[in-house]
């Protein structure tokens, strides 16, 4: 047995034993389980410029953005959608309060619903409630686990719902038309012709049929459509309003689902395109400065690399040696 590779058994033995011990600190310290179905994460790293609602601000660059995959809703019966198959999410926070950031393709513009057959484009962000004892299901929660939906409307982020707009050459006498009182669903607080409050609805849930406005429109929003893309911005301080909205600190995590709706081919209520729930983390180091860890793990990388060739090295010379001995 003359080879360079050849070990005496007790060597080899250590080496195997060796490297498992070292490959479980490596995938403890990542967090990472390899018999165990991984959830994509978002990461919020922290920023040191106001982000804004400009979905093209500058500071994006800085956001580490992931892909999702949507399909039609599935519940007990086919609602339909499916139109847009993807999406593109990125998150910061600023000074307690969370950024997040969804694009998607979309050839048509569908920002005016003045007929009853139009229907708008739209975006959803969906989180589990703070009051939530475990995760809630991704079809509007359940009992026992409500979920705090965010739901930006293109429709109402334009002036569609200015009747000068909408009928420039209307001729009125002695009508009131700016008076809230002749808008009866304006008037009795219908959160959708509430256009005061922005473009995005807060809601909450707990199973279908359940869909309701949030006791505080506190998330404030902008989409921008250009190049045959939509892109949003939402943003709300981290602390939640009630008990039945989400609640977000830096250095945890919470599930994000997200829900597209395309006008133009008859998309509302149930009838959108879905995401499963990934993780959002809000990391506590600044973005383009490296992760929480990021040098220490480094670090333990290449100790764990070079530790792994020396000892390599150190076995291979040994069995040489033994090899030639009992040659």
């Amino acid at each position: 047995m003359n080879t360079l590779f050849a070990t005496h058994p007790r060597a080899t033995s250590a080496l195997l034993v060796l490297g498992i011990l070292l490959a479980g600190a490596v995938l403890q310290l990542l967090n990472a389980n390899p018999a165990a179905s991984q959830t994509a994460e978002l990461i919020a790293r922290e920023v040191s410029e106001d982000p804004g609602l400009d979905p093209n601000a500058a500071v994006w660059a800085k956001a580490q953005p992931i892909d999702l995959q949507l399909s039609g809703q599935i519940g007990l019966y086919s609602a339909g959608g499916g139109s847009i198959t993807s999406a593109r999410a990125a998150a910061v926070h600023f000074e307690g309060a969370v950024y997040l950031r969804v694009e998607w393709d979309d050839p048509t513009m569908d920002d005016v619903t003045t007929r009853v057959e139009d229907f708008t484009d739209a975006v959803a962000l969906e989180f589990p409630a703070k009051s939530a004892s475990t995760v809630p299901s991704v079809c509007m929660g359940q009992a026992d686990s409500g979920v705090n939906i965010w739901h930006w409307r293109a429709d109402t982020q334009q002036a569609s719902f200015d009747p000068d707009v909408v009928y420039p050459n209307a001729q009125v006498d002695e009508y009131p038309s700016r008076d809230d009182l002749w808008y009866p669903a304006r008037y009795v607080g219908n959160p959708v012709a509430t256009t005061a409050n922005g473009p995005i609805q807060t809601l909450i849930a707990q199973a279908f049929g359940t869909l309701s406005p949030a006791g505080a429109q506190d998330v404030a929003g902008q989409g921008s459509y250009e190049g045959g893309k939509w892109a949003v911005v939402f943003s709300r301080p981290f602390a939640a309003a009630a008990e039945d909205q989400a609640e977000f600190a830096s250095g945890t995590t919470t599930d994000m689902a997200v829900a597209i709706w395309n006008g133009s081919e008859g998309d509302r209520n149930g009838q959108k395109s879905t995401s499963t729930f990934v993780t959002l983390r809000l990391g506590s180091a600044l973005a383009g400065g490296g992760g929480d860890n990021d040098g220490v793990i480094i670090a333990l990388g290449l100790a764990v690399f070079f530790g792994v060739t020396a000892l390599g090295i150190g076995l291979a010379l040994y069995g040489y040696a033994d090899s030639r001995r009992s040659s």
